[in-house]
């Protein structure tokens, strides 16, 4: 029997299993029910017992209308707000939202992406989204607050409880990043122990793969002080593209506990991933093509099948509150991240005409992240005459160790339109050196002042950080940077509130590619400066909260600047981008529940010293962007669920090359029964029904990305 084999019917024995309860039943149905005879026997009457209990309190509902959105999102390090009293555009997607959202192949950014300012940006393997055209992904996003502890790949989200979203750079009220989030942050929060609770689920993926998933928790000491909750998963199989093959086990382990005086949470990951053939980008040669090639069909695989990423994570991360007085607070947070990339044997689809046909290269490329953050500080208020403060003092430290190196060993030809395969050259794996160490040390002070029955609110706060940047066998190189912040709001009622903020941002400072023919390869530049504005209102009418917000966000370039007939790599000029955004969520008539949004975004290159791509618009930058979910509850045990997602067109190649807009619908239902006395929840979708080939745009630059095929999954989830 094989291990799947082996865990469905474990799986199907657990459901089979139930306690049944007997009062008042006679001798002969007791004897019948052990398999005894039918006989006459005696009967007796008992007196009548009567049981009480107390049953476990379910978890208080902390969403907003239609359950999709957290109502009180967590704002970085200014912890949780209302979601009417946050100076920013910020949206916290529930565990409704991701159990209902999330798909085979962008995950939890499937759920990302009903936020306006998100944009999906790549495809199976690395899993990139856009905030505000500004790409982020696992090294650039958070969990619990802290900053790098996530890869860049296909991320496991069984663990999420919640994931937010804060649009515009807000390094200000966030952690020191060494990789930054530009657009915007991410925030995962773990699941925590509510209450005593086990479910066991299995689900089809599409293709030929499978995945079981176990989510445990439990509560004890006195007061239910502590609380422990795993969560594991495996996925195995071919997905619904052929050749590719994903391979993942995770087991997350969250301990908290409370007391009157301190909170402490401790989340314990790992992750083991075996990726093979993953879709990621198809790149093009535009000397001798002149029109983009007609979109591939998507189930076909355009890379060998002996080609695949290997890699394992191991996470620890840690959030302790101290409560100090009745108006002062310490924190101390902490965070490990080990990410092994052993196993990279990959490489891109270059097509070379409309017939699409393509050469491709494979390199054995071994990366390795060690990253160790340390945080602590002061959270804290007072009073100063009408105005009452809540303020924040902090210190971080955050350490990278980098080793990657690699180089090509194979090279083919194929085509975009048929099926692709290529004999296995074998394996030249090949061991990670030392490259980097890098070294950033922060600090931040934020004060959020309120005044007028806390109608009027005004956050200021000031970050700064030093770094220090170590290649491997070079000399190391300082740099430095102040960061503030500034936000305005006014409640005019309780439903509705204007908010105005500045925002500004430094990087790490990019490294000038080695293999691009840059004189300067390997220099790293300055700190890129990157500032917002942006002005907003947030209204509740009646069962809906809407978010409507423009924005500005001017970023430093980096770009090509020759020197006779060398060619250097420098900042110089802005990339400006400017849109606005509606977001909305609610209910109608408690039979509906809706969340979406719309964006429009018009993205183009400032002027440089050298009067260099004034106003011209940046590669893979669709102006119009908007998704909608909708669950419609026919009743109690029936829920119907469909989402639309549209993507306008863009241009690519220095705005030569045309690239098709696309608009995709998924459809499902679920189900609420019981197997005996078991609550199961069985779910079915479909992703992509009209089954549409799509291509993805990519952000600032000319590769673009592949969509995912027609998919159909189907689960079930068993709370036992």
């Amino acid at each position: 029997m094989t291990k799947r084999k082996l865990a469905l019917a474990v799986a199907l024995a657990a459901l089979g299993t139930s306690t049944v309860w007997m009062s008042g039943v006679s001798a002969a149905e007791k004897t019948d029910a052990h398999g005894g005879g039918t006989g006459s026997v005696d009967t007796y009457e008992l007196d009548p017992v009567d049981v009480t209990g107390q049953r476990a309190p379910e978890p208080a509902d902390t969403t907003l209308p239609g359950g999709f959105v957290e109502e009180r999102p967590t704002v970085g390090m200014l912890g949780n707000q209302d979601v009417m009293d946050a100076p920013f555009a910020v949206s916290s997607m529930s565990q409704k939202a991701i159990r209902t959202f999330s798909s085979p192949a962008d995950g939890v950014n499937g759920v990302l992406t009903l936020d306006p300012s998100v944009r999906v940006w790549s495809s199976h393997l690395y899993q990139d989204i856009a905030i505000r055209g500004f790409r982020t992904n696992g090294h650039t996003q958070y969990i619990n607050g802290i900053p790098g502890m996530l890869g860049q790949y296909n991320i496991p989200y069984y663990w999420v409880d919640s994931v937010s979203v804060i649009s515009g750079p807000n390094l200000g009220v966030s952690g020191t990043s060494l990789s930054e989030a530009i657009g915007g942050t991410v925030n995962y929060i773990s699941k925590k122990a509510e209450r005593k609770a086990t479910e066991a689920r299995i689900s089809y993926l599409g293709g030929h793969s499978v995945e079981e998933a176990v989510d445990v928790s439990t509560r004890f000491g006195k007061a239910d002080r502590w609380g422990v909750r795993i969560t594991a998963t495996n996925v195995g199989g071919e997905t619904a593209i052929k050749h590719e093959r994903l391979v993942r086990q995770n087991i997350f382990v969250n301990l908290d506990q409370h007391t009157e005086k301190s909170r402490t949470n401790f989340l314990l990951g790992y992750n083991h991933t075996k990726h093979n053939a993953g879709p990621s980008t198809i790149n093009f040669d535009f000397s001798t093509l002149t029109k983009l090639p007609s979109a591939p069909d998507l189930s076909r695989s355009y890379k060998p099948s002996w080609s695949y990423n290997e890699y394992d994570n191991l996470l620890a991360v840690l959030n302790h509150e101290q409560k100090l007085s009745a108006h002062l607070t310490a924190f101390l947070n902490m965070g490990v991240h080990r990410e092994n990339w052993y196993g990279y044997v990959d490489g891109t689809p270059k097509v070379f005409n409309e017939a699409g046909d393509f050469t491709i290269s494979m390199s054995n490329w071994p990366l390795a992240f060690t990253r160790f953050y340390t945080g602590i500080g002061l959270r804290g208020d007072f009073r100063t005459g009408a105005v009452h403060h809540d303020y924040l003092v902090g210190l971080d430290r955050n350490r990278l160790h980098y080793d990657g190196d690699g180089k090509n060993f194979w090279s083919g030809t194929g085509n975009i339109y048929r099926d692709n395969d290529w004999a296995n050259p074998g394996d030249p794996h090949a061991s990670a050196p030392h490259d980097t160490n890098t070294l950033m040390l922060g600090w931040h002070v934020v004060d959020t002042m309120k005044a007028f029955d806390d109608r009027l609110q005004f956050t200021m706060g000031i970050h700064g950080h030093s770094v220090k940047d170590t290649p491997a066998n070079k000399e190391s190189k300082k740099t430095h940077a102040i960061s503030p912040t500034f936000a305005v709001s006014w409640k005019f009622t309780p439903d509705v509130m204007v908010y105005l903020d500045h925002t500004e941002s430094f990087g790490l400072g990019s490294t000038v590619s080695t293999t691009d023919g840059y004189k300067n390869g390997g220099e790293r530049l300055d700190p890129a400066k990157t500032k917002q504005n942006e002005i907003g209102v947030k209204v509740k009418a009646g069962s809906f909260l809407h978010t409507l917000s423009l924005y500005q966000i001017r970023q430093a370039n980096a770009v090509d600047v020759y020197r006779g007939t060398d060619k250097y790599r420098q900042l110089d000029g802005q990339q400006e981008n400017r849109g606005v955004e509606w977001g909305f969520t609610g209910n109608i008539a408690n039979r509906w529940d809706i969340i979406g949004g719309l964006s429009y975004m018009k993205v183009t290159q400032r002027k440089t010293s050298r009067g260099l791509n004034d106003g011209k618009p940046v590669d893979g930058m669709p102006h119009w962007s908007g998704s909608m979910g909708i669950v419609y509850h026919p009743t109690e045990a029936w829920s119907v669920i469909g989402r639309a997602n549209y993507v306008g067109s863009t241009t690519i190649n220095n705005d030569k090359i045309g690239v098709p807009s696309h608009f995709i619908f998924d459809l499902g239902a679920n189900y609420r029964t019981k197997i005996d006395r078991t609550p199961v929840t069985i779910s079915a979708m479909l992703y992509n029904v009209a089954g549409k080939d799509y291509w993805v745009a990519r952000g600032a630059s000319s590769t673009l990305g592949l969509g995912s095929p027609r998919t159909f999954t189907l689960s079930a989830n068993f709370e036992l």
